[in-house]
């Protein structure tokens, strides 16, 4: 009895220390770090964008710019035409002189006695009408010349903004985390233009340098590009640039494309880790060369936001402002930015 009493008190210690070594399957707890991050993750990478243009011919933009060059050479028509208005007004001075000169010697014969006061009046006269040949002779030269250099330069920035040849710039900045302004700027700015339009499109444009001018304190990284490319290959590179930056968003919590508004809402968690934003300006322009080539300081970067800050409306082609995350209360995070902005490089 002992025996088979101690046998089955053995057997049950074994059973039970092989059921502790066995290890159960268990349920994915919600509340593991591995799964936090990626909420995070998926809330801080939406963005904002907003834009509007085309480099196809016979847009609203092509059609403005053809005006504003008729107009051009209308106005150049109309300077040439006024330029030989002086010509006939010196000609009719110089009749008058020469019917002034004739009535002063007429008037000098008949004086008889008088012949000091003749020449006295005679050099009263022509030093008079000499001066007002001479200043209408200048007048006119100068007027032929200046009009000459006007068409010149007007001729040359027709051809530049008219031809087959555009730029397409990249302006990518990251700054950090305070800047919290930016993001709610950006914001505001594009729902409230009409990027339907070239003012409104000017508009986001300027607005948006301008934000980032005000913020150049949270500066940290940029990169840049510039190229210049076929009109008819241009919309594929821009949209291809523009896909590029639109696939490191989850989601666009905010679009204004082409005057047409949607939005998302989005839960943005607090976190601590949260550090950067950054801000793209993808430009198409009417110009044949490089906007800005070698940007390192920060002086650099503020002189190419003001160059395109100050671009002439009829050279604007095509826009797009991008930016992420979209709202004020999110932020990317280190590990973050390094992985979808690796190519951004530090500012000097």
């Amino acid at each position: 009895m002992l025996q088979k009493t101690t046998k089955l008190f053995l057997t049950t210690v074994a059973a039970i220390a092989t059921i502790n070594t066995i290890e159960l399957p268990q349920a994915p707890n919600t509340s593991h770090s591995w799964l936090k991050p990626q909420q995070e993750v998926q809330a801080r990478s939406s963005g904002g964008r907003s834009g509007g243009g085309s480099f196809k011919k016979g847009s609203s933009g092509s059609s403005s710019r053809s005006s504003s060059g008729s107009s051009s050479s209308s106005s150049g028509s109309g300077s040439s035409r006024g330029s030989s208005t002086p010509s006939r007004s010196h000609n009719n001075s110089s009749t008058y002189y020469n019917n002034s000169r004739n009535y002063s010697t007429s008037t000098t014969y008949y004086s008889g006695g008088s012949g000091g006061a003749g020449i006295f009046f005679g050099v009263v006269f022509f030093g008079i009408f000499g001066i007002i040949l001479f200043a209408i002779v200048y007048s006119t030269l100068k007027s032929a010349f200046s009009g000459n250099s006007n068409d010149n330069n007007s001729t040359a920035y027709s051809r530049e903004r008219d031809n087959d040849i555009v730029t397409i710039s990249r302006l990518q900045i990251a700054l950090l985390a305070l800047a919290t302004d930016v993001q709610s700027g950006l914001t505001e700015l594009s729902l409230r233009v009409d990027t339907s339009t070239e003012e409104g499109l000017q508009e986001l444009l300027q607005e948006s340098v301008l934000i980032l001018l005000r913020s150049s304190e949270y500066w940290t990284h940029h990169v840049n590009s510039s190229q210049k490319i076929n009109i008819d290959q241009a919309e594929a590179k821009f949209n291809s640039l523009s896909l590029e930056e639109r696939s490191k968003l989850s989601s666009e919590t905010l679009s204004n494309i082409e005057g047409n508004i949607k939005e998302k809402s989005v839960i943005s968690p607090d976190d601590e880790s949260a550090m950067y934003i950054v801000v793209t300006l993808l430009v198409g322009t009417a110009h044949d060369k490089p906007l800005f080539e070698d940007i390192r300081t920060p002086d650099d970067l503020k002189e190419a936001l003001n160059s395109l800050g100050s671009m002439p409306s009829d050279y604007l082609l095509k826009f797009e402002l991008m930016w992420s995350p979209q709202t004020e209360n999110d932020s990317l995070s280190y590990d973050e930015f390094i992985s979808e902005y690796s190519n951004m490089i530090d500012l000097i």
